[in-house]
């Protein structure tokens, strides 16, 4: 039993060979594997390898890894979407004895195994030998993986005949061809691949956010983990990164495996700009097409997931399976009646998204808790109840003077935001929860086009800040829960203004509205913003650029009823600064 994995070919040529002799051989089962997890994800896991040994053979292995909460796992089980024990079938059982044994020499009271092939040998035997280690069993099933199997020659030209006849496809396709050849590219050189991840990784954490959710790549242990797996894998031309190509812009990617006869669709993502006609849906059609050609392929497998496309493809499935193993019987009680209990609520599609509101808002308040104190947390709630029913809101309203005459910024630029700038700055503010709800909501705002959005950067193309701009007439302020009339012709008005906690400090917000302003009036548009009189830090920053305070808006809330307050304009009381400030 191994704490770390050497940096032994010798190992790694027969810990290969083993994951090659395997019933259905996974590049989820190399060396190669489980190198790349115990590089990036050394904080969270401690890899605990079990090797047997048949005089001088290598004659099983299982990589398994205690994580920070003590329980046992695969090491790959967050990675691979197969994880099992290797040996030959006919060895498993002895093999699987032995290492069940050995974990309860070493007091682990609870093994996860999951993403364990139900077609496996190692399940039946699990099934069999659990109770001999003195442990109590639950198994569930866990995914069902979509597959094309590629078949005879006869078949092969059937399903290329079916993926061309997809009328979907071809329409895409031939959109796609309007603006700009199409081609097809797999790299396999590690040196042309890690020139090309940076963008892939950008444009996937920029489309989850789209979608109102976070990418796996926000985490640095991810992007380093794909890193160090690329590096490994093409060493042994296991590694296969697909491209769809529109002119000279990449339209679709996909981090994928060709190894022992299986093409394997990892972690595919898309460019925004071509999403309307469903690039990924593309890359993976023509992918199959060209399996279908190869006969050194049997299948093209999709993976874990249950995305509607791939069913569009799929001719069969393999299921995975989720073990559990407790040494404890009131552990094993209460996680099968959980189990159960989670079978009744995704029933119910209505009552499963309930709960997982409730559960969330549940882990939010104790993440609260354990930041602010509990006090802190009460006093906020009853601050928040006592605005709900009786509160005066007062939001002033500045314009940008046409003639202003500001001081010249510091080296920093304005440009419009895009999605890969939002996935720059999710990789770069990854740790900050409220940074990537800002993002997530410009995301989805870029997507729907409601309004600009603009991104400050510095010298070194980092982005520091974030505000947006939209017509002023007709604009929904959520502060007074009323539309706004412009107060005159081609009105635009700036909002949403955003510094990352770790850009504070630095009047990146000042220079953001200021640079913003200049280019809205260059363009014969009349610049405006708004603050909240109680916001002082805000409405000091408008003030210091330049900004002219033109009226007030106001709002009275008394229990449930609200009314809007008569509109108080610059010319009706004294415009000092202390005033407007104080």
């Amino acid at each position: 039993m191994l704490e770390q994995i050497p940096e032994e070919p010798a190992l790694r040529r027969a810990w290969n060979d083993l994951a090659l002799q395997m019933e259905k051989p996974q590049v989820f089962y190399t060396y190669d594997w489980a190198m790349a997890v115990q590089r990036a994800y050394a904080k969270h896991v401690s890899p605990q390898i079990f090797l047997a040994y048949e005089e001088d053979s290598l004659a099983g292995v299982v990589a398994l890894g205690r994580r920070t909460t003590g329980e046992f796992a695969f090491l790959a089980a967050d990675t691979g979407d197969y994880c099992d024990f290797l040996s030959e079938p006919g060895k498993r059982q002895q093999f699987i004895e032995m290492v069940f044994s050995e974990l309860r020499n070493r007091k682990a009271a609870k093994v996860v195994l999951t993403n364990l092939p139900a077609d496996s040998a190692s399940a039946d035997v699990i099934s069999g030998t659990a109770s001999k280690g003195r442990y109590h069993l639950h198994v569930r099933p866990a995914y069902d993986c979509a597959q094309v199997r590629l078949g005879s020659a006869e078949e092969r030209e059937a399903l290329k005949q079916s993926v061309h006849a997809k009328k979907r496809l071809r329409r895409n396709i031939r959109e796609l061809t309007k603006r700009g050849g199409v081609t097809l590219w797999h790299e396999t050189g590690w040196n042309e691949i890690e020139d090309l991840l940076p963008s892939f990784m950008q444009a996937h954490i920029a489309r989850f956010l789209e979608t109102g959710k976070l990418s796996s790549l926000i985490t640095e242990e991810r992007r380093t983990f794909l890193q160090e797996l690329g590096r490994e894998l093409a060493q042994s031309g296991w590694l296969a990164f697909s491209r769809l190509l529109v002119g000279d812009v990449t339209a679709a990617w996909n981090y994928g495996f060709r190894f022992a006869g299986s093409w394997f669709w990892y972690q595919p993502t898309v460019n925004e700009v071509y999403w309307d006609f469903s690039p990924g849906y593309c890359l993976l059609a023509k992918i199959i097409e060209l399996g279908c050609d190869m006969p050194q392929f049997n299948v093209v497998d999709m993976g874990l997931g249950a995305e509607g496309y791939k069913e569009r493809f799929a001719n069969e499935s393999r299921r995975t399976l989720y073990c559990e193993l407790n040494s404890s019987l009131i552990r094993h009680w209460r996680t099968t009646m959980r189990a159960r209990l989670s079978a009744a609520v995704t029933a119910s599609p209505a009552i499963e998204k309930s709960v997982r509101s409730f559960v969330a808002r549940g882990a939010e308040i104790r993440n609260s808790v354990q930041v602010r104190g509990l006090g802190g947390v009460l006093w906020a709630m009853m601050r928040r109840i006592a605005r709900a029913l009786f509160s005066h809101d007062r939001v002033l309203f500045f314009e940008w003077p046409p003639d202003s005459r500001s001081p010249e910024l510091p080296a920093t630029h304005l440009q419009l935001l895009t999605s890969e700038t939002l996935g720059r700055a999710a990789v770069q503010y990854g740790n900050d929860p409220a940074s990537l709800r800002f993002l997530m909501r410009s995301a989805q705002r870029l997507r729907s086009g409601n309004g600009d959005g603009y991104a400050l950067m510095t010298s070194d193309g980092l982005p520091v800040h974030f505000c947006w701009a939209k017509d002023f007439q007709g604009f929904e302020m959520a502060e007074l829960d009323r539309s706004l009339h412009a107060p005159c012709n081609n009105a635009v008005m700036i909002f949403d203004c955003f510094t990352p906690e770790a850009a504070r400090g630095h009047g990146f917000f000042p220079e953001a509205i200021a640079l913003l302003a200049r280019d809205l009036t260059s363009r014969g548009k009349s610049a405006w913003i708004f603050g909240a009189e109680t916001n002082q830090a805000s409405v000091h920053g408008i003030q210091k650029t330049g900004f002219r305070y033109r009226f007030t808006l106001g709002r009275r809330r008394l229990f449930f009823l609200s009314s809007v307050a008569d509109s108080v304009h610059a010319d009706e009381q004294l415009r000092d600064e202390s005033t407007i400030s104080g």
